[in-house]
């Protein structure tokens, strides 16, 4: 059955934010009713949010609410104060034929719901290019909240500040504005986008490099990952084009990290007492579609609350969300409880980290040892990419990068649990570990680009002015506080 067109959707962000100059044009020239400075405002967040979606995909709507009690002016999450009023304006432009509007609804009898839908239509495109807008008149506020706590449901939640969210807050603020001055691009990347595995079009959004905090289950006990920026969903296969100030970069990452945390809370010291990958299972040959799917029953295992959630979840991304890359799995004779059982029993050590997430957050833990990573190279003003467990940065630093990770795991394990390992395997996980004393992944790339590619050819700098000119139109100073 084809996908919905209106299933094409990114939530409005009302921390994203175009220039002031660009609003008050669109205001003038459409005539809206309404007090001066509000609509302007609200123009800011509405049309950076309708642009960035524009750029990205131009089939894809963007998500609004057309309830009164969605907007809460005095949120933390609201630094633009965006009312009900908000509602008015969308409306008007639908009206004026600005906006495609498509209402929202709610089914009674099957409880299936729907917010509403805009998108531009080709009347505003016309006026927004009259008007000059362009893309690097979009980012995000400069007050927008980086520390973020949401519910069971993902909603947010408001919250008091403690010394630690303070401090976490003052950390990542500073990172942003590191990021915010550093010029992040990918040439290589195909002009027109890439299609994902949901169909949906990705494109580099050169505002999108603004970095949170999320925090999960009404508690800052729960994951704390850094999410943001457009290196973390693009396709994997394109992150190695990932260039930082016009340098080419490399992409170092943590070996199997949630089973050695596991087994280090434990008292086990993974890679120094077992020596053999932990993604090998007795009776399977070894293999990268076997290896990706003991990753999968990794990640869903310590983060299920019992083993049928597990299973479910296990059973929902093979058959459904990633059914093309389970295909083999879909065609063969494995048992999926079969293979989840030889697993467990491979690493019954930590068996009762498995399937009990209600009281343990092992990305918590990742969270802390990511954010003493970012903090590191932050306080030297050396832009360093987070992927959770991998790490994107500049090829020169490629030594500092992994002498840092193995730093961090060591340090957030000796403050958390008291315990301690000796070494944490920093490398690509996939290959024989079981004779090698340094196990560290490089992007081997680095020397052919040394000698063969020439950053400084009129093409490359051609790039690079471009996406200068989209990065930011604050300049080059601190912009986030």
């Amino acid at each position: 059955m084809a996908l919905n067109p209106l299933e094409f959707s990114t939530p409005i962000n009302l921390n994203l934010i175009a220039s002031y100059e660009l609003a008050v044009q669109f205001y003038d020239a459409v005539g809206i009713s309404g007090y001066r400075n509000k609509r302007v405002a609200q123009l800011q967040v509405l049309l950076a949010n309708l642009l960035t979606a524009n750029m990205v995909d131009k089939r894809i709507y963007l998500v609004v609410s057309l309830a009164n009690s969605s907007y809460q002016p005095n949120s933390r999450y609201n630094r633009k104060k965006i009312g009900k009023s908000f509602i008015t304006l969308i409306k008007h432009l639908a009206e004026a034929g600005l906006l495609e509007l498509h209402k929202g609804f709610i089914d009674r009898a099957t409880k299936y719901a729907r917010k509403s839908r805009i998108r531009l239509t080709d009347k505003a495109l016309d006026l927004l290019k009259a008007v000059q807008a362009y893309s690097y008149l979009i980012a995000y506020d400069a007050n927008t909240e980086c520390i973020i706590l949401r519910d069971e449901h993902k909603q947010y939640l408001e919250y008091s500040d403690t010394s630690e969210i303070i401090t976490n807050r003052q950390n990542l603020t500073a990172y942003n504005n590191l990021l915010h001055r550093t010029l992040i691009d990918n040439p290589s990347f195909p002009q027109n986008g890439v299609h994902m595995k949901d169909g949906r079009l990705f494109n580099i959004s050169p505002s999108d490099k603004f970095v949170r905090r999320i925090y999960n289950r009404s508690s800052f006990d729960w994951n704390g990952r850094f999410f943001g920026g457009w290196w973390q969903r693009m396709p994997k296969q394109y992150r190695n084009g990932i260039q930082i100030n016009g340098s080419q970069t490399c992409e170092i990452d943590f070996a199997a990290i949630h089973i050695v945390l596991l087994y280090a809370i434990e008292g086990v010291d993974y890679w120094q007492e077992r020596k053999i990958d932990p993604y090998l299972l007795d009776g399977f040959d070894e293999s990268p579609e076997i290896r990706n799917l003991l990753k999968v029953i990794v990640l869903v295992a310590v983060n299920a609350k019992d083993r049928a959630q597990a299973v479910n979840a296990l059973r929902h991304k093979i058959f459904t969300t990633d059914r093309e890359q389970f295909s083999w799995f879909i065609d063969s004779h494995f048992n999926l409880e079969n293979i989840l059982d030889l697993f467990v029993e491979k690493h019954k050590v930590i068996r009762k980290r498995f399937f009990s997430s209600d009281t343990f957050s092992v990305m918590k833990i990742d969270s802390e040892i990511a954010d003493f990573i970012i903090n590191h190279f932050t306080g030297i003003g050396i832009p360093v990419l987070g992927i959770h467990d991998s790490f994107i940065i500049d090829n020169k630093y490629e030594g500092d990068l992994k002498k840092i990770m193995q730093e961090a795991c060591r340090y957030v394990l000796q403050k958390r649990f008291n315990t301690r390992i000796i070494d944490t395997k920093i490398g690509f996980e996939g290959i024989d570990i079981s004779g090698f004393t340094d196990l560290l992944r490089t992007n081997r790339q680095f020397f052919n680009d040394m000698f063969f590619n020439d950053r400084y050819t009129e093409k490359n700098i051609k790039r690079r002015q471009e996406v200068k000119k989209h990065s930011t139109f604050v300049g080059d100073q601190d912009y986030y506080f």
